[in-house]
């Protein structure tokens, strides 16, 4: 059994691979490809005498299934592992509707959920692995038999190490020794603290009443669904989170049930789902289509309201609008210390580096001076292992090969392959846990509880109590009279006894609050208005320029003669 791999679509996004599987005796070449993203062409990559027998599919996103229905051929399975599988149909279906990704219904009969070994030819198997990442997404282990023994693959597909929605990230402590690892170098640096930081601007505007409404993808809206509904239990308040549209079919699909979470895939008015305090999800990433532009077109004019664009980073978010406006580019890969670590703890003999930007790719040409390193970008078909032993890239020297065989020799003791024992081989499931864990999703909950825990006691018992700086976004807000800055979560009680009932009552409510703040006759005077928010939410718009931040807190000073 020889093996080889080529990049299926390195000229848009790489991704997708394509695997070969070579013997003396068969007369066709069997031929795996894992993720059909954006611009995989198989016609052009399939010989006469090869097929494809199967597709690999990581997880529901656009730019590894953008090609998977003119992909099919030969009869080929799509597997995916189950959650993924699950939510498939709905994905696809909503996805025809938007790109052009050819018809999908052929695509969706063909998947087959996998929560285990698969064979897909004689002495060819597959196994679905937890990646991270997103809900429900999977990386595979492809194990090929060369005579007695076994040799092991793992594509990660996009992945993280923490947990995503409940769903474990990848593990290095697999049952099974790798011996080539195909790695998506995609990295974030900073996920835990933009999702931090979204997650308390998120829980800032409902704790403040505003209607607020937060476009995203649908899987993304599920897992900011699945923090919030469980950080309202830690928190020890609810944060209601209603889901619209796409996202609230793939809740469903997914089979969550959070708490305080309510989906919505149908309505016929904006105004049923945005409710004061309630965050309400919706899709696209900016709400320029479909569901998030019915919904922004109710709140657009509303300066009490707050959009927030939950974006990976391709899309221009919108940046004004009457309603207080955030973006955070959310994209929840591995650091580059992640990635590292995993290839020491896998140790294996080959790493292909792959789906990443050029400049990353070039991060690891010769990065594991111990290990036969693949960074091309290009489409040449690479032999991996051939005549029963593991292949060096054509470019290194003999030299060089010869070092990494035997600092490898050293390791591993040679590889010759694993004497499979079926009972043993039992890999990680990609299956959601019974407990949340938020420290494990990557979310700092320290920070979130010294601000938004034990609601009702010293935050309430003392309005001009410290308060932590809120996270820095993308703010913009207008007004009536081209205002350039609103002031935001000017905090109140709440309950009916603090309702406005009218304006007088109004007006001596706020001049009472703003005569129990301390008085500092220091600075400049900035003149604003009064906003009337609502369900006992007190704002005010300032009608002067300055250079206040947002989340900066200044003491208010109300005339004598007012």
């Amino acid at each position: 059994m020889n093996l080889s791999y080529q990049h299926a679509n390195p000229a848009t996004g790489g991704g997708s691979y394509l695997l070969r599987f070579r013997s003396g005796t068969a007369d066709r070449t069997p031929c795996l490809l894992v993720d059909s993203g954006v611009g995989v062409d198989l016609d052009s990559l399939l010989s006469d005498d090869e097929y494809l027998a199967a597709v690999l599919l990581t997880h529901a996103h656009l730019d590894h299934y953008a090609s998977l229905a003119d992909s099919l051929r030969d009869g080929a399975p799509v597997y995916a592992a189950e959650p993924t599988a699950n939510v498939l149909e709905d994905v696809l279906t909503e996805g025809e509707k938007n790109y052009e990704i050819g018809a999908t219904g052929s695509a969706a009969d063909a998947v087959e959920p996998l929560d285990g070994w698969e064979t897909v030819v004689p002495d060819v198997e597959v196994a679905p692995v937890p990646a991270g990442h997103t809900p429900g997404a999977a990386g595979f282990v492809v194990r090929f038999r060369d005579g007695s023994r076994a040799n092991h693959v793992l594509f990660t597909g996009d992945f993280t190490t923490r947990r995503a929605a409940g769903y474990p990230g990848l593990r290095a402590d697999l049952p099974t020794g790798i011996d080539a690892l195909f790695v998506n170098v995609s990295t974030t640096d900073d996920f835990e603290e933009t999702l931090t930081d979204s997650l308390f601007t998120l829980l800032e505007r409902s704790r403040a009443g505003s209607r607020t409404l937060v476009t995203a993808s649908a899987l993304t809206a599920v897992h900011y669904a699945y923090l919030l509904g469980h950080l309202g239990e830690r928190l020890g308040e609810s944060v209601p989170v209603t889901l619209a549209g796409q996202a609230a079919k793939l809740y469903a699909d997914f089979g969550y049930d959070v708490p305080n979470v309510e989906a919505v895939p149908v309505f016929e008015s904006p105004s049923e789902l945005l409710e004061r305090g309630t965050l309400t999800f919706a899709g696209p990433e900016v709400p320029t289509e479909g569901s998030a532009r019915r919904l922004f077109g109710a709140i657009e004019d509303d300066s009490s309201a707050t959009l927030v664009q939950l974006t990976a980073g391709a899309t221009n978010p919108v940046e004004t609008a009457s309603c207080t406006v955030y973006d955070y580019e959310v994209v929840n890969h591995p650091s580059m210390s992640a990635i590292d670590e995993l290839v020491a703890e896998l140790d294996p003999i080959h790493v292909v580096a792959g789906h990443g930007p050029r400049r990353a790719l070039r991060r690891f040409r010769g990065r594991y001076d111990e290990r036969f390193v693949w960074a091309s970008d290009d489409d040449r078909e690479q032999t991996l292992y051939e005549n029963g032993r593991w292949s060096p890239p054509p470019w290194l020297s003999e030299t060089a090969v010869q070092s990494i065989r035997a600092q490898d020799w050293q390791v591993n003791g040679g590889r010759f392959g694993e004497i499979v024992a079926e009972a043993d081989q039992r890999l990680p499931e990609v299956a959601r846990a019974d407990a949340p864990d938020l420290d494990a999703e990557g979310v700092v909950v320290e920070r979130l509880d010294d601000r938004f825990g034990q609601r009702g006691t010293e935050s309430e018992a003392s309005p001009s109590a410290d308060r932590p700086e809120s996270p820095d976004a993308t703010e913009t807000a207008a007004g009536d009279d081209a205002d350039s800055t609103a002031a935001n979560g000017a905090e109140t009680a709440t309950g009916a006894e603090a309702t406005v009932r009218d304006d007088e009552t109004f007006r001596r409510e706020v001049l009472d609050r703003l005569d129990s703040l301390a008085s500092d006759t220091g600075g400049d005077p900035v003149r604003a208005r009064v906003v009337d928010c609502g369900e006992g939410v007190t704002m005010l718009r300032l009608l002067d320029e300055t250079d206040l931040d947002h989340g900066e807190e200044v003491t208010v000073v109300v005339p004598d003669d007012e």
